[in-house]
């Protein structure tokens, strides 16, 4: 048996052994009759439909129907280390996007362009991701609002955040302020640490980095990764909004529904859905509102399959123009990170990928919930800093991620799959070697994209071209990051207690170029980028005097009446971090905003 099926066989068998330990979330669903009408249609179940759906079936006298068009998640999914479910094989689970090959970025991929993954079933991405919980700064909030956006700042922000975590974990007295417990989401720190991970906040220290908590007003520095789990479980939003949400009378889900229009009467006011269960067409109509918590890909692609969009794009494809909104699709705005920056340690001194998914790894976990298996595989630690925005020093511009284990500790089975052949070369020596790595993600990248249809077909996927480090300022940020994440490295207690060594052998696609001079930073940069898969931005919240805005601050789409969006996508500007954490905020207001247009808070 190769290495390759040997993790393969280690992976998949953990994944049954969580079917077998854990106990199944199984949601209640409902079938809805051909016809149906509801106060409230919520499309989506994911990380913002399960609390806006939660939290509106709160008042009684409303009825609230959630279409999802996934199915249940797996039994695996709860396990925090099997967070790449995605790599399984059960296409079921995911949606596939496709992307438009990028001219400047991903260059070191065999086809540039490919997949992009979201989760497909309920809860959404946030079932699949790898649960880094993480607000931003005060200063993504304070952006927000000075856009033209009121009631978004951080003051306002901060009470929902703290309305939806239950943090489990000591506090300093300065950040207690800042954080809560008792709410539905639980947030731990990474429970298991490898030896990398045990000396990954001296070496920020070393770095000038003191350890903070990066979900306060404190955001440069170094701290331990924070997730949402509780007892060493994933928890999604649908397990703490829309489960408990499902004993009320008055919330009813129905899965494996794919929206394919919004129904719209001659007064330009949602009305509806049209969807496909079990391949019939079917309709649900609203009393109330329709609201759109599908995701960054698929709530603009709804709009515009029903006429809500740029005229001209929707024209060319023989779509009717009901509401001209140019901003739909637009503002696509994504994370972009570097891999490939790794060091090699002592043989054996971190566990292995092998030992992370082997027999006692799984027996700590499902009898103890202990160990490796209570950690997203490799993730460990953060460094949030400042390396190229001196106009403002105390706010990060990148955060790099300590990842445990080397870049192909995986023998290259998912790493190096997608790469090109001179990439596989290069790391070939050092197949399933320990060592770790360190990720440095653009968090405040001024590139844009698009989120455009790929045909009038509901069922054909969006198409995304994040167009990353088109902004020649993103450019040279990222150079300036992947030398820090080199320096940062090679800190002397990486080496002293681990043994680390950096690999110093140039990347032959850029070794025409002097090794760590700009130039090769740059080389590598281009070629190693991709994006952290946090879409967000392509239903803009905006002012009216924004002609690209698409949803007004109350998160109602424009042109339409009874329409909002809620989820990632209404977001003006991506946030300083992993986006999950600001998607149940915007979930939390969202659901807020509805309820004060009722007279309900």
């Amino acid at each position: 048996m190769t290495q390759f099926s040997v993790f393969n066989f280690l992976a998949g068998f953990t994944a049954i052994l969580a079917g077998t330990f854990l106990q199944p979330v199984r949601y209640p669903t409902s079938v809805m009759p051909d016809d149906i009408i509801v106060d409230f249609i919520v499309v989506g179940s994911g990380s913002a439909g399960s609390v806006v759906a939660g939290r509106l079936a709160e008042i009684s006298e409303w009825d609230v129907l959630v279409l999802e068009a996934g199915g249940q998640p797996p039994a695996f999914a709860k396990v925090p280390f099997l967070h790449f479910g995605s790599e399984f094989p059960n296409s079921s689970y995911m949606n596939y996007y496709k992307k438009r090959p990028q001219k400047y970025s991903e260059q070191f991929a065999k086809n540039i362009g490919g997949l992009y993954q979201r989760g497909k079933m309920i809860g959404g991405s946030g079932t699949i991701n790898q649960m880094m919980y993480h607000r931003g700064i005060p200063q993504d909030y304070e952006n927000w609002a000075a856009q033209g956006n009121p009631g978004w700042d951080y003051k306002t922000v901060l009470e929902y955040f703290k309305k939806t975590e239950d943090y489990q974990g000591p506090l300093k007295p300065r950040d207690a302020p800042f954080r809560a417990s008792g709410g539905p989401i639980g947030v731990e720190k990474v429970a298991w640490k490898p030896p990398v991970c045990r000396v990954a906040i001296r070496a920020g220290e070393e770095m000038g980095l003191a350890e903070v908590d990066y979900n306060t007003d404190t955001t440069i520095g170094s701290a331990i990764f924070q997730l949402t789990t509780k007892n060493r479980e994933r928890v999604t939003t649908a397990d703490a909004f829309l489960l408990p949400g499902l004993r009320r009378r008055n919330l009813k889900l129905q899965i494996n529904s794919q929206v394919i229009k919004i129904i719209m009467d001659a007064e330009n006011r949602a009305i509806g859905v049209k969807y496909v269960h079990k391949n019939k067409v079917k309709r649900a109509f609203a009393k109330r509102e329709v609201i759109l918590s599908a995701g960054a890909g698929d709530s603009p692609k709804l709009l515009m399959l029903s006429g809500i969009g740029p005229k001209k794009q929707l024209e060319k494809l023989g779509i009717e123009s009901r509401v001209d909104l140019p901003g739909v699709g637009q503002n696509y705005q994504e994370h972009l990170i570097i891999r490939g920056i790794t060091w090699t340690i002592h043989p054996n001194i971190s566990s292995s990928i092998f030992d992370r998914v082997g027999t006692s790894a799984m027996l700590n976990y499902f009898e103890r919930r202990s160990g490796p298996l209570t950690s997203p595989a490799g993730i460990c630690a953060l460094y949030q800093l400042n390396v190229g925005s001196p106009e403002e020093p105390h706010i990060p511009d990148i955060l790099i991620t300590q990842e445990n284990g080397l870049l192909v500790q995986d023998y290259g089975l998912f790493s190096l799959a997608p790469m090109k052949k001179s990439i596989q070369d290069y790391y070939r020596p050092f197949l399933g070697r320990d060592g770790f790595s360190m990720t440095p993600m653009l968090i405040r990248p001024k590139s844009v994209g698009t989120v455009t249809l790929m045909s009038k077909n509901p069922f054909d996927p969006p198409v995304l071209d994040h167009n990353s480090l088109s902004h020649p300022d993103d450019f040279e940020l990222m150079v300036k990051a992947a030398k820090a994440s080199r320096r940062l490295g090679n800190a002397k207690i990486f080496r002293r207690a681990l043994g680390a060594e950096p690999i110093n052998k140039p990347i032959p696609d850029c070794a025409h170029f002097a090794f760590e001079s700009d130039d090769y930073w740059r080389c590598f940069v281009r070629g190693w980028s991709g994006t952290g898969a946090h879409m967000c931005g392509t239903c803009k919240m905006a002012p009216d005097s924004d002609p690209m805005g698409v949803v007004t601050p109350r998160l109602k789409v424009r042109g339409v009446k009874n329409l909002r969006v809620i989820d990632a996508s209404i977001m003006p500007s991506i946030t300083s971090g992993h986006i999950n954490a600001v998607t149940f905020m915007i979930g939390e207001k969202g659901a807020d905003l509805i309820k004060e247009d009722y007279g309900k808070i």
